[in-house]
């Protein structure tokens, strides 16, 4: 293995003392080659590389609508930032979800300062109330496109 080539990345705690090593993906066919064949960490890194080249072929993967998967997300991601800056632009929160929202209830509220809350939506009454503050403005997720620049 030439370890001139690879680009290894040291991960280290507060203290200094080594924790981790991050090794780019790029690199994983030339360490698996360096490694015993049938080695647990052989696998592992065939393991690694074979989900690699299936996701990559899965990307490249055309769709109905003549783009590639990975092109259709670009678009999609491209429509989705638009909407929530318009959205933003008219004072208009925007709601999603992510592993912060544990109850089929709970929702995400980017607000258009670039604030977030976790909020608690009620189907029958068709209204939210807020459960916490998440992020204050200028720091959620959507906070690059708030209109409180």
């Amino acid at each position: 293995m030439n370890t001139d080539v690879m680009k290894l990345k040291e991960i280290r705690d507060e203290k200094g003392t080594l924790s981790g090593v991050l090794i780019p993906a790029d690199d994983i066919r030339e360490l698996k080659e360096s490694l015993k064949t049938g080695s647990k960490f052989f696998d592992y890194f065939d393991s690694l590389q074979s989900d690699r080249e299936n996701e990559k072929r899965n990307l490249d993967q055309l769709m109905p609508n003549g783009l590639t998967v990975a092109g259709t997300n670009e678009k999609t991601a491209e429509l989705t930032e638009k909407i929530h800056r318009k959205a933003f632009s008219m004072g208009v929160p925007m709601f999603y979800r992510d592993e912060r929202a544990k109850a089929p209830k709970e929702f995400i509220r980017a607000n258009p300062d670039g604030s977030e809350d976790l909020v608690s939506y009620d189907l029958a009454t068709r209204s939210y109330s807020v459960l916490k503050s998440l992020l204050p403005a200028g720091k959620g997720y959507w906070s690059k496109l708030s209109i409180a620049k």
